[in-house]
């Protein structure tokens, strides 16, 4: 009997080696389209989270900076720095405004008054905030803005002395550091210097 002749076997009908054929053709064009759409789907919101990432750790080393820089006229307090000048106050501090929101004055506060005026030092150059930040507030412990204000501190004490222009402030005070244009004022979109009357300085983890 030749190989021919043998009846083909129902498992191997014309109609299974079709759909089997069919199995190994790959994606058609709407399997493609839909596989694509999800690509592209998951890409737009990884995309977005990882931009979203960024800006979040961009802010907070922006607050840190302030930090720093508030630390820094705290330690040329302390350490009794006299500027190359005699005869004056070993005060430090740094001066905040929103009439410059992307900028804050170290200084040498000469006179003692607790306050930046025209007869004051600059120490350095002017603190730059990123483009992208701004100083949205300059508050007490009760919330209240008080712009402009002079954070200095004095020998041989850390502590922290805090004038609205001349007026004294009770601390805690804080700087709120924020995105330009972002007025959500949520956790992710505003960073915030603590600074106590003990001398403190500190950016906390969750905006209050």
């Amino acid at each position: 009997m030749s190989f021919s002749s043998l009846p083909m076997s129902s498992n191997y009908n014309s109609k299974t080696i079709l759909k089997k054929i069919a199995s190994q053709r790959g994606f058609g064009l709407i399997e493609l389209l839909v596989s694509i759409s999800i690509i592209a789907l998951v890409s737009a919101v990884v995309m977005t989270r990882q931009s979203a990432f960024n800006g979040a750790v961009l802010l907070r080393n922006q607050a840190y900076e302030v930090a720093f820089d508030l630390r820094h006229a705290q330690l040329l307090a302390v350490s009794g720095t006299d500027n190359g000048a005699t005869n004056v106050s070993q005060q430090y501090g740094v001066y905040f405004t929103t009439a410059s929101r992307n900028s804050y004055i170290i200084f040498h506060d000469m006179d003692g008054s607790g306050t930046y005026n025209t007869g004051d030092v600059q120490i350095g150059k002017k603190g730059i905030i990123d483009s992208r930040f701004e100083i949205r507030g300059i508050l007490n412990s009760s919330g209240t803005s008080q712009d402009p204000m002079s954070i200095t501190f004095k020998r041989p004490n850390f502590d922290g002395l805090f004038k609205k222009n001349n007026s004294p402030i009770t601390g805690p005070v804080y700087i709120d550091i924020a995105k330009v244009g972002d007025n959500n004022n949520g956790a992710g979109d505003v960073r915030r210097i603590e600074i106590t009357s003990t001398g403190q300085i500190s950016v906390p983890d969750k905006y209050q």
